[in-house]
């Protein structure tokens, strides 16, 4: 640290919640740039010196691709990845939602095209410490700006941009503690735990629990943060039928609430409403996670499985034979999950792929039974189902055979939606038959479905688990659905944004008439969604609402189908506004 570093930040610190605390709570909008009250850039150098020189004045990403800057190689190279999530993970503002990104700068347009900061946060400060995070919320506060905050830019729904923005950027709080024995305050729990700081990557988390012997819950796509918006939102991935929600796992928060103190949330202490939000409620609305504490499993072998049928399977009856055969499989995928697998699979163009099953078994022949129903039920449907299996000796080894690979290269720059299907539906013959037909016909209009079937109320090795706020849907669904298009850069704004239309307003309320008592995973959904209060949260919400209210009355915290974000609506300019007189 530097010296006369903590003695500088105190001060800073100190005086900024002064300030904050002189101001009014009903300010009916936040500033934005050249606004009268927008900091001036005195007040941004001393918030640079409070920090350690970690503020960042931000530039979008392809500026390489425009004049003053332009880099034809950079500029390529940036072109080339663009539909990827790498670029957008190492950059302080940038993130993969195309309608997000909002072609302000994009790589595609012409170099003599403006680079415009568009809804990307002016400053950003990349913190490593807890200390830079609560700078940040503290002069947020007290200058009345909008905060945002950016870990990974895996951001379906905007959550981390916004007009005129300060941005606490969290992907380098990067630290691994291994707890081998958790003693909490007043928990049940006392086995082996880990606590990671908010950037750590799933990556980065399977990597170090396999090399103790263990397991730790993490999203499909290992460029997501675990302590990010991924567990706070519930979080689902290969071992979900095993453990349930990565929330469930979740033993404490450390968390910088929006009046910049620093908290320790557990069941058990006297932040036990903030756990009980934070385990599900959604991130960046309750307060900053620096880190959290985790559950970690023994790692033991598990085995893998893939299959796939397309319409020449069932030439005789084409596409009708087809859809048979899907309804065929996910009326039977509940055998798979009630034995601990987790299965992942996708269907377009007439081709149906279920490219990962992982569940435990120490070899190939321990599966065969889960996987019965379905194949009988498939070669009723006129299909013959040949399965491969793999056997491994832990989870990273079938994660990196079936799943690495595909998550490596399949563009992540889409338009999306999203639907939890409880499991009700799809055992009911025909019920399943009008769930496949909306699926069917969201795929003729070009759409991709990627579906996840779990079994979120396992959680046999997650002894004393307490409650949370994890959409309690989770608990009945068997599938957790999205349909896709992939963002074409080369095509109009004008088309893409069409195109966003067509499935929000034509293919969506389609897919929600089918699955009645459905609802919507509030990280990978339509930033559109209809009754995002209901879709996203359910019964859960007038509580979080409650919390939500009790710990940053002044609005502080801010992101799109948040909870709260009700309360503040946006100008013509960006200008983020109360849409209330009062706090």
């Amino acid at each position: 640290m530097l010296p006369g570093y903590s003695l500088l930040l105190a001060a800073y610190v100190a005086g900024q919640l002064q300030i904050a605390r002189a101001l009014s709570s009903t300010r009916v909008c936040k500033n934005i740039p050249n606004d009268n009250g927008w900091p001036s850039e005195a007040d941004w150098s001393q918030l640079n010196n409070a920090t350690g020189g970690r503020l960042i004045a931000t530039r979008p990403l392809a500026h390489v691709c425009h004049d003053p800057d332009y880099d034809s190689s950079a500029c390529q190279d940036l072109r080339d990845n663009w539909l990827l999530p790498y670029p957008h993970v190492q950059d302080p503002t940038s993130v993969i939602a195309p309608y997000f990104q909002n072609q302000s700068c994009s790589p595609f347009t012409g170099k003599d095209t403006p680079c415009a900061r568009g809804s990307y946060p002016v400053y950003s400060i990349n913190a490593s410490e807890t200390a830079h995070v609560q700078a940040g919320i503290r002069f947020a506060h007290a200058k009345n700006i909008r905060l945002v905050i950016k870990n990974t830019g895996h951001d379906l729904l905007g959550k981390s941009t916004g007009q005129g923005s300060l941005s606490i950027w969290t992907h380098n709080l990067r630290s691994i503690k291994h707890i081998k024995n958790y003693h909490g305050d007043g928990s049940p729990y006392t086995g082996a735990a880990v606590r990671l700081g908010a950037g750590v990557l799933g990556d980065d988390a399977m990597k170090w629990a396999a090399s103790i012997g263990a397991r730790v819950m993490v999203a499909s796509c290992p460029t997501v943060a675990v302590a990010g918006g991924y567990t706070a939102g519930g979080g689902h991935g290969l071992l979900t039928s095993l453990y349930g929600m990565a929330a469930d796992s979740v033993l404490e928060w450390e968390v910088v609430l929006p009046t910049g103190q620093l908290v320790t949330a557990t069941p058990h202490n006297g932040h036990a409403d903030l756990y009980w939000a934070l385990s599900g409620g959604g991130a960046g609305t309750f307060g900053v996670v620096v880190s959290l504490t985790t559950r970690i499993y023994p790692d033991e072998p598990m085995v893998g499985a893939s299959f796939s049928f397309d319409t020449n399977s069932t030439a005789s009856r084409g596409q009708d034979g087809f859809w048979d055969a899907v309804v065929a499989v996910q009326s039977t995928l509940g055998s798979l999950v009630d034995a601990g697998a987790v299965a992942a699979y996708a269907v377009a163009s007439g081709y149906f792929s279920v490219y990962a099953v992982a569940m435990p078994g120490t070899d190939v022949g321990s599966v065969e039974a889960p996987f019965a129903p379905i194949i009988s039920a498939v070669n009723q449907a006129g299909v013959q189902l040949n399965v491969s299996k793999t056997a491994h000796s832990g989870f990273l080894g079938l994660f990196n055979t079936y799943l690495l690979q595909a998550v490596r290269t399949t563009p992540a720059a889409q338009i999306t939606t999203g639907r939890m299907i409880p499991r009700s539906l799809l055992e009911d013959k025909s019920k399943a038959q009008v769930v496949a037909d909306a699926m069917r016909f969201a795929a003729e209009q070009g759409f991709t479905m990627s579906c996840a079937a779990v079994n979120g109320t396992r959680k046999s090795a997650v002894t004393g688990s307490h409650p949370n706020a994890v959409f309690p849907l989770w608990r009945e669904a068997l599938l957790h659905c999205i349909w896709t298009q992939t963002w074409d850069f080369s095509a109009p704004w004008a088309e893409m944004l069409a195109r966003q239309d067509v499935l929000t307003n034509i293919v969506m309320p389609r897919i929600e008439a089918a699955t009645p008592g459905g609802g919507a995973y509030l990280n990978e959904a339509n930033f559109e969604q209809d009754h995002w209060q209901e879709n996203f949260y359910g019964e859960n919400y007038g509580r979080l609402k409650n919390i939500k209210d009790a710990l940053d009355p002044t609005g502080v915290l801010y992101s799109r189908t948040a909870v709260g974000s009700e309360d503040w609506v946006q100008d013509g300019q960006g200008r983020l506004c109360r849409a209330r007189a009062s706090a």
